[in-house]
């Protein structure tokens, strides 16, 4: 069984179910998946959590391919939440919930071994290949990122995988010597550039368990970070998995489209269900039948 951490509020769910769609695809591996959330409404009344309705329809979706996959819904309280509040990072343009990882240490439920992803992640290969790495001696397994390890310093990791030894992070403390940093020093990217200057113990993966460029033969997971371009002038382009006709036009990247042909049917779905007072909600983001149905149509000629 894989063991896997994600973290958010009510908006990545469509991330997170892609994610996890692309993934069950790939591997015949049962997966334990655990995901943290907070209500941070007192902060903002958008940051609501995930709810128990969310955790059951990603566990139905991942029972498709094994019986044995899990889902686990980890509510973080008043610890995380006056953390968060009392942070001097925590206005900047990540949510506080990118932070939640930070108390994974704290989670008891979290086994020795763990693969962190971000929800701006699609899987393309089989994930076993990552979480068979070993990382005895190591508290993270990173990939190096797109742009820091040219504008930052060489060895400057991307933190949106991070292959987890639990173990060894209760051990050294890292992730409470990152939420000190975080708590009282001000920084562009916070918890990432803190992982980086506070964990010696690191193993260096190769790119294909990170890759935040264009898609490889050999890619395993594939991260829709930002990109810069040059042309007609230098400007960022942000493109995420579920911004479908931007992935087609702007990525060009078709090698996903037998997950968001199912995705956008999932999503037909929920929204009749939603309709339906008598149905269970599921929260996926809000478009209508007929935009999904003419994605569909568009993916189905291709």
């Amino acid at each position: 069984m894989i063991n896997l951490l994600f973290g958010g509020n009510y908006k990545v769910i469509d991330g997170l179910t892609l994610c996890l769609m692309s993934m069950r695809n790939h591997t015949d591996e049962a997966l334990n998946v655990y995901i943290l959330t907070a209500d941070l409404t007192e902060l903002n009344p958008d940051y609501r959590p995930i709810t128990e309705e969310n955790r059951q329809f990603l566990e139905d979706v991942l029972k498709q391919k094994n019986l044995n996959s899990k889902v686990t819904l980890i509510k973080l309280g008043k610890d995380f939440n006056n953390w968060a509040m009392s942070s001097c990072n925590k206005l900047n343009k990540y949510t506080p919930f990118a932070f939640l990882r930070l108390f994974a240490d704290d989670v008891k439920e979290l086994p020795d071994k763990a693969i962190y992803l971000d929800t701006d992640i699609m899987i393309n290969g089989d994930i076993s290949k990552l979480w068979n790495t070993d990382i005895s001696n190591y508290e993270l397994g990173v990939v190096k990122d797109r742009y820091g390890r040219f504008f930052i310093r060489p060895n400057y990791f991307n933190s949106g995988m991070l292959l987890m030894n639990m173990q060894k992070i209760r051990e050294t403390n890292l992730l409470k010597r990152v939420k000190e940093m975080c708590l009282n020093k001000k920084m562009k990217f916070p918890d990432q550039t803190a992982l980086n200057k506070l964990c010696k113990s690191k193993l260096y993966l190769p790119r294909r368990f990170n890759e935040q460029g264009d898609l490889k033969k050999d890619t395993v997971v594939q991260h829709f970070s930002n990109r810069f371009n040059v042309f007609p002038y230098l400007h960022m382009i942000v493109v995420k998995p579920w911004q479908i006709e931007r992935v087609h036009e702007i990525r060009k990247n078709f090698a996903y489209d037998d997950v968001y042909s199912e995705f956008l049917a999932l999503k037909n779905k929920t929204t009749e269900e939603i309709n339906n007072p008598k149905q269970t909600r599921v929260r996926l983001s809000k478009t209508t039948n007929q935009q999904n149905n003419e994605i569909i149509n568009n993916l189905q000629k291709k």
